[in-house]
């Protein structure tokens, strides 16, 4: 399997997970209470593992494009709390 047959996976996957997203948004709206809260923390997951999993695809898709850059994970910015 190839970097770009991975890549495609992963756009594949965040498919996926913005239509549990989409399934799951007006079910969450319409609880309250306790219910609703733990609905949100359940969407703020998704929204996450959306998030990463279409970093992935990129960093996958394009990782031979520019030999010049370092690629490590230690070295992503968006990880790490800069200002503190």
């Amino acid at each position: 399997m190839t970097l770009l047959e991975l890549s495609r996976e992963y756009l594949q996957e965040e498919e996926k997970l913005t239509k549990q997203i989409n399934a799951f948004l007006p079910v969450a709206k319409s609880l309250s209470g306790e219910q609703r809260h733990e609905a949100y923390r359940r969407l703020a997951c998704l929204y996450e593992m959306r998030r990463d999993v279409r970093m992935t695809a990129k960093l996958l898709a394009g990782y031979y494009e520019n030999k010049a850059v370092k690629r490590a994970y230690h070295k992503n910015g968006q990880y790490f709390f800069l200002n503190r």
